[in-house]
């Protein structure tokens, strides 16, 4: 199973065999905490289907989503790496299957494969600038702007070009919306209301359409 995922293609069939040996696929139903901020790291978590949020939570408990991690991608890793607790939430967005493997199994191994480690790093620092990035955009925006921020974001990773615009393809909801955007459902609904009332935004069965990226673009910069 592992050998099939691009982080692990360079490992040898007997190292594979160690860390298939130890991990455990578990199931986890929709907004079940996987693992919650200050949490020991003791598992390396690798999401096999579904999808999951990073996520923490402000003074006032709101909660902040940093991050959507789809499957056939890993989280929980640079806790696991240097050592320190979880800095964030990992929490299903949906019904998911996750494959976790002892941290005490993966160290030594990934100390053997340097350019894994880098890859990693890599990849979780091109993560946590994005979830930086989000909570400077919280902190520093008005809502429409923080809306139309995080719906750009979501089309430069998941959007599919149509006649009419570009398909965020991504079931989100607009709780979801809310969460990534530091407010409130109903300010929300509100904020998307109005970015269809000014043509810059449709829907269809769930998915936003983008109808002009430049001037949705343009109310985030301006």
């Amino acid at each position: 199973m592992l050998s099939e995922l691009p982080l692990f293609k360079d490992f040898k069939e007997d190292d594979l065999k160690t860390l298939e040996a130890s991990l455990k696929i578990i199931r986890f139903k929709k907004k079940e905490t996987i693992f919650s901020e200050g949490e020991s790291p003791r598992w390396f978590y690798i999401l096999l289907k579904g999808r999951v949020k990073i996520s923490k939570f402000s003074s006032d408990g709101r909660e902040i989503v940093l991050e959507i991690i789809d499957s056939q991608d890993f989280f929980g890793a640079l806790a696991v790496i240097k050592g320190f607790p979880y800095p964030a939430n990992a929490i299903a967005v949906e019904d998911c299957e996750v494959a976790r493997i002892p941290s005490e199994i993966f160290l030594p191994l990934i100390v053997k494969y340097p350019n894994i480690e880098a890859q990693i790093l890599h990849h979780v620092t091109v993560r946590l600038k994005s979830g930086i990035e989000s909570l400077k955009n919280i902190a520093l925006e008005d809502v429409s702007s923080r809306i139309a921020y995080q719906l750009l974001k979501l089309a430069n990773k998941y959007g599919k070009p149509l006649s009419e615009g570009v398909i965020i393809d991504l079931r989100i909801t607009k709780q979801e919306l809310a969460e990534m955007t530091g407010t409130t459902t109903e300010t929300a609904i509100r904020v998307i209301s109005k970015l269809k009332k000014m043509g810059y935004l449709s829907e269809i069965n769930h998915k936003f359409i983008i109808k002009d990226i430049r001037a949705l673009a343009a109310l985030f910069d301006g």
